[in-house]
């Protein structure tokens, strides 16, 4: 394969290529860096943040004039009171209308923007700041005050901006930051104040002598021409180049990923030519919690723990915590009362000891090492469920209501106790169930598969019996189903078989369409007649499903398996 630079992007392409409309992929290589191009990535990332922050605070400022305003307060007020769903979900609405009217969204947003670049013009260009950084913040805000999600928009500490990218342009892959002949290159902006200064003058001399046309910093890319997945990959046309940071043990990890069009290349296994990854055809029912996983195919039934390499680290983060916070204290003082709260209303120090950044250090690499692991198996796992199947039903689960705490304080009957208000939310940032989901969805979609299904939790998988045709109510703690010929059925595993038995050609899988055409009884999404047809074979499955669990030296106390079979 020949490599070309085309045009004046640079990106490298074959001419050949025909381009797919609408569909991306994302190719990762590892940046060879020295000393000197860390060191100046490190400040332009430190640039970015400062960026970043300064438009938070900018837009905090104008949400705080909105939320003053008589009309808008008049539209929380009406929120707050009207019980009535249809109306709620209108003046949500209309509050939504009423913030983008008001200047939050993307002209404002690039119009506040272009007044703060111009003051780092030499290191972030417009690019950079004005579609980059603007659409970072443009995305917390919506998140929280458009889309109603719970949290706030926060500031970014140093070293928590994690990548950087330029403006998608097709026909140039970026401005600012582009990929041309193997080398990431991020052009340097040049002010006219900078161009006046004798030491600029004398550099450009220097550059000019040496054959360099204007000031542009080149980072080599890590790739083997020899590995066809990657050789495969770069003949496609990069639309736009992202740079990512990662930290490592004794210094950060820098990569490039190249956002290209069309869809990803299928990976084969070099010795028996096979696809490493092949896409199966059926239906997969999917009952997925906040620390397990329940399939069931045809040919298949399986419950397992979800990212089962992730292990517990909190005492682990526990005990770092405390070590710089008394850190902190020792080096900060000033900052604390006689009875050790903070002081109000004076500006605190942050001074940071050598201790206290190795300790940050060592917290933020035990976190980063557990995600990685995270990441890779959910993966692994996705890929697997492709191999199952084409089409997938899962129940929409809302995962942010089960992190948070109950609100609601009760007293136990048994102990006379109150209950405790923790739910699952631990359970959910060590296992991401939601991630999973969220790959198999973009693995469907580069495809072009039959994808994801979300079916609503109002359908009741957990709580529909097929052989009597009602739904039971269950408590949480109960993990097996009796059903009327006797067999015990482990819950998750038969939920996830009647998501499978979901009727074929429905409009949508959510409350609105379905009630439509059901009614109140939402549980008639299930296809009866299959259920019954297909249900001694996912008996035999169950059973065997069920037996190897029971013989494994530990299993997670939700299944229920220990629990029932000793």
């Amino acid at each position: 394969m020949g490599w070309k630079s085309k045009g004046r992007g640079g990106t490298l392409v074959d001419n050949e290529e025909k381009k797919e409309d609408g569909a991306t992929c994302c190719l990762t290589l590892p940046l060879k860096l020295e000393k000197w191009q860390s060191d100046h990535l490190e400040k332009r990332f430190e640039i970015a943040r400062q960026l970043y922050n300064t438009l938070v605070h900018a837009e905090l400022k104008r949400i705080h004039r909105i939320e003053r305003m008589p009309e808008y307060r008049e539209i929380e007020r009406q929120i707050e009171a009207t019980t009535d769903k249809k109306e709620k979900w209108a003046l949500k609405n209309q509050k939504k209308q009423f913030l983008r009217k008001n200047g939050i969204n993307r002209n404002t947003f690039t119009t506040d923007m272009k007044r703060l670049y111009k003051h780092f013009n030499d290191n972030i260009g417009s690019n950079v700041a004005q579609h980059g950084i603007v659409s970072q913040v443009l995305t917390a805000f919506e998140k929280v005050y458009i889309e109603n999600q719970s949290g706030e928009v926060h500031f970014k500490k140093p070293g928590d901006l994690r990548s950087v990218q330029g403006y998608s342009q097709k026909e140039s892959g970026g401005k600012e930051i582009m990929f041309r002949n193997g080398k990431i290159i991020w052009n340097q902006q040049e002010n006219d104040d900078r161009k006046k200064s004798p030491k600029y003058q004398q550099r450009k001399k220097r550059q000019n002598y040496k054959g360099v046309k204007g000031i542009a910093r080149e980072f080599p890319v890590v790739f083997s021409k020899n590995n066809p997945y990657e050789a495969e990959m770069l003949t496609k046309h990069v639309k736009f180049v992202r740079i990512l940071r990662k930290d490592g043990k004794t210094k950060p990890h820098w990569y490039a990923q190249l956002v290209l069009e069309g869809t990803p290349v299928a990976k084969y296994d070099p010795i028996s030519g096979a696809p490493k990854h092949p896409v199966g055809h059926g239906v997969v029912g999917i009952d997925i919690g906040t620390r397990t996983l329940a399939y069931s195919t045809d040919k298949e039934v399986n419950l397992l723990e979800l990212a089962d390499r992730v292990q517990n680290i909190e005492q682990e983060k526990r005990r770092l915590q405390r070590k710089m916070d008394r850190s902190r204290r020792a080096m900060n003082p000033e900052n604390y009362n006689s009875d050790g709260t903070f002081k109000r209303g004076v500006k605190l120090t942050r001074n940071k000891s050598k201790r206290y950044r190795r300790i940050q250090h060592q917290l933020a690499m035990i976190q980063h090492h557990q995600a990685d692991i995270r990441k890779q198996q959910h993966n692994e796992l996705a890929n697997y469920l492709l191999t199952l199947g084409d089409c997938f039903f899962v129940e929409n689960m809302s995962y942010c209501d089960l992190v948070h705490r109950a609100n609601k304080t009760e007293i136990s009957e048994k102990t006379g106790r109150y209950k405790r208000k923790k739910r699952f939310g631990k359970s959910i940032a060590n296992k991401a169930p939601a991630m999973l989901i969220t790959m198999l969805k973009q693995k469907c979609q580069s495809r072009g598969l039959k994808g994801v299904k979300e079916v609503d939790t109002h359908v009741r998988a957990s709580q529909y019996n097929h052989q009597t045709d009602t739904c039971i109510e269950k408590a949480l703690e109960n993990r097996w189903n009796v059903m009327p010929d006797g067999e015990r059925i482990q819950r998750d595993l038969y939920s996830a078989f009647l998501l499978q038995h979901c009727k074929q050609g429905l409009p949508e899988y959510n409350r609105k369409e379905l009630k439509k055409e059901f009614g109140e009884e939402l549980y008639r999404v299930f296809d009866r007649e299959a259920l019954q047809r297909d249900y001694p074979q996912f008996v035999a499955y169950h059973h065997m499903t069920i037996q190897r669990l029971s013989e494994l030296p530990h299993t997670i106390p939700s299944m229920g398996i220990r629990r029932i079979i000793s």
